[in-house]
Formats: C-alpha cells, structure tokens, sequence
C-alpha cells in the first residue's frame, strides 16, 4: 500500500470545518427524534476516516457508517470506542470475534449468518465470548435497489420469528436504500417507499431503528425523511450536490466543498514548435509554448482519462497536454512561470475554481468517484479553527 508521499507538494487539503459545516446544515432539516450518522467509508470518500470521524462526532453526529469490518475496527484503534459504528455492507461469519470485541454494529440478511457465526466461535473454542458481548445488527431490506436485502414480507416474518432462537443477538435496526433519490425517476422513490411500508410492517416493535434516508432524501424529500429514524450523510458531508448540480440553488449555497487538491511546477521549458510531448507522442507542439511538469499523475489517483480537465495555474485555465504518467503530467502554461508555482487541481485559485462536480460531469462520471481515486500517496493536511 502506498504511504503519504512527504517530499513532494502534491498534496489534498482538507478543510474540517466545512465538513462540520455541512453536518450542522443537514441538521437543521431534521427533528428532535433523529440521528446523524456520518458515511466515512472508502477512507471517507478519500478525505480521511479518522480526523473526518472525529470531526462529524464533534459536529453532532451520532454514529458512523462504514463499508467493510476492517474499517470499523481502524476507528475503533484511533480513540472511537464508544460511538456506534454500522457496516452497511455483508461481512464473512468468520470474523465474528472481532466483531465482538471491537463492538461492531453488522448488517445481515438472514439468518444463516448467525449460524455459520456460532459454528466459528465453537470451532475457535471462543464461545464464552458470548457470555461477555452480544452482536448489534440491522436487517438489510431490499425495496429495489437491488443489491442487498430481504425482499419479501414472507423472508421477514420468517426472519423475526427465528432471530430469538439467538439470545446473543441485538435486532436493533432495519433498513433501505433508495436508488433514485439522488437521480433517476422520481416516482421510483415512491414506489420504494411503499415497498418499505410494506416490509417492515412485518418488523417487531422491539427493533428500534428504521432508517432509509441518504443525502439525498435528507435534502430533496422532506416529506419522507422525517419518519426514518437515522440520516446516513454522505457526499454533502464533503460539500458536494449529490446529483453534482451546480446550479441548484440550496446545495449551492449552503454546502461548502472541503476538499482542495493541489500541486506545484517542478519544472519548466519552452519547446519549439514540431515537438512532442509525453508517451506516444500524442500531442505535439504547433508553436513556441512554455511546458510545466507537474508532480501528480494517475497513481495519486489524478487518472489518464482526465487530461481533458484543465488545472488553474495562478488564476488561470491551463490545458493538460500529452497523456497524463503514472507519477507526472506535463501542462502548456501562458508563460514561464517560476518553479513552486501553485497548481490547482480541485479547488479556487483566485477568482476561479475547478469545482469537483464540474470535473466530474465534464468526464461523465461523479463527484465521489474523483475524492475516492485520490490514493494514499497523496498526503492530506486538515484546516480546523
């Protein structure tokens, strides 16, 4: 795995207060009977689980989600031991005993989960574990998203009425997905939502939370996220519009982007006109131009396919030029400019800015996908009042 690369300025900044921002925003479209809790999966989307984890907590966050079981426990084994942490996605029965240990909220989608879980724990003589923790889960529903879930009112009741035979186990949450809240038809959302009433009209009253809203129904269905019980905030913790528009009015004014990725020219040349540049010789001079290399290149995560997207050199919009390296890229710059020179990639320079979401839509993909390409070679550097 790649480590932080200190001798270098390639580098992502991190502004925390903004993500605090973007917290206590959302959390003025909620009620008193919510809960937050902050999506800090994929290394929260490439901005940083840990300083991002605690941030969200101090900002009134209440638990946080994560993808996988090793995530969870890298929190736990940097000071978060006490808030709730939910893994949204399936884990293998096999890791039962640290999920345990580390009091790891899981999701499951039956009940042979718990079997294969038990058999382990026998099969490790850590049975008494039992004795000593109970394991935290919420039941995945499946409304049409898809991908994870009980989808029948059949599969639940079958569910509730066997999950007692397992007194180790906290049914304490249930929950869904909606695929189209954040883009698509939105009369799907009604269709999911009816989906939903229908499932978990078949969850006991002892399951305590039941929750289905993601950024997205945070922001844009008002009406219905009142009556889910959490709000899993993701991309506008990180300042981001979840369908990347920038014109809409409220996320343009109200979420503040948190994340700047930035460089320097390490080296500069004027070349002639007839000459090529970088590998394949794919773009070639057509007069006298100032060529800058700069320390970034599609193992930092700044991948091939972006050599579309100009950067902003001292305020202005500067063309990648010839097919971007593994560690470099080379870009025509208006003329010479001295070595050290701030390179903009993501972020303001000036009066202008290249916005995530415009990168984003500009190679037509999203904004998450650009903060999470950023690797871990790329050190980040948090601002905090």
């Amino acid at each position: 795995m790649y480590e932080p690369s200190e001798h270098r300025p390639t580098e992502a900044i991190v502004d925390l207060n903004a993500i605090q921002h973007n917290i206590k925003y959302v959390m003025t479209k909620m009620n008193d009977n919510q809960m937050l809790y902050a999506t800090v999966k994929a290394d929260a989307y490439g901005h940083g689980a840990i300083p991002v984890a605690k941030a969200a907590i101090e900002a009134g966050a209440k638990g946080l989600l994560v993808a996988t079981v090793d995530e969870a426990i890298e929190l736990r084994k940097n000071g978060l031991s006490q808030i709730p942490i939910l893994v949204l996605g399936l884990t293998d029965p096999r890791g039962i005993a640290e999920i345990l240990h580390y009091n790891i909220t899981i999701t499951v989608t039956g009940i042979d989960f718990f079997e294969k879980a038990y058999k382990q724990l026998t099969s490790t003589n850590q049975v008494n574990l039992l004795d000593v923790y109970r394991l935290t889960v919420h039941l995945a529903l499946d409304t049409g998203m898809g991908r994870i879930g009980l989808r029948s009112v059949e599969e639940v009741e079958a569910f509730a009425s066997i999950i007692n035979d397992f007194p180790w186990v906290n049914w304490q949450g249930v929950f869904t997905h909606f695929a189209t809240a954040g883009g698509g038809p939105e009369a799907y959302v009604e269709t999911q939502f009816e989906r939903w009433r229908a499932l978990i009209a078949a969850v006991p009253e002892s399951v305590t939370y039941r929750h289905y809203a993601n950024t997205a129904m945070a922001l844009w269905h008002t009406d219905l996220m009142p009556q889910s019980d959490i709000v899993r905030l993701g991309i506008s913790m990180y300042g981001m519009d979840p369908k990347d528009e920038r014109h809409n009015k409220e996320t343009a004014t109200h979420l503040q982007p948190a994340l700047q990725l930035i460089s320097e020219i390490m080296h500069t040349k004027q070349v002639a006109p007839g000459e090529s540049i970088s590998y394949g010789a794919q773009y070639t001079t057509s007069e006298r131009e100032w060529i800058a290399t700069v320390p970034i290149g599609y193992a930092d995560g700044w991948l091939r396919h972006y050599q579309t997207v100009d950067v902003l050199i001292a305020g202005e919009y500067c063309p990648v030029v010839g097919v971007i390296n593994m560690d470099q890229m080379m870009v025509k710059i208006p003329r010479d400019l001295p070595v050290g020179t701030t390179v903009t990639l993501i972020g303001k320079d000036g009066k202008s800015e290249n916005h995530a979401s415009d990168i984003a839509r500009s190679l037509n993909t999203i904004s998450y996908e650009i903060f999470c390409n950023i690797s871990r070679r790329v050190p980040r550097v948090y601002l905090k009042d």
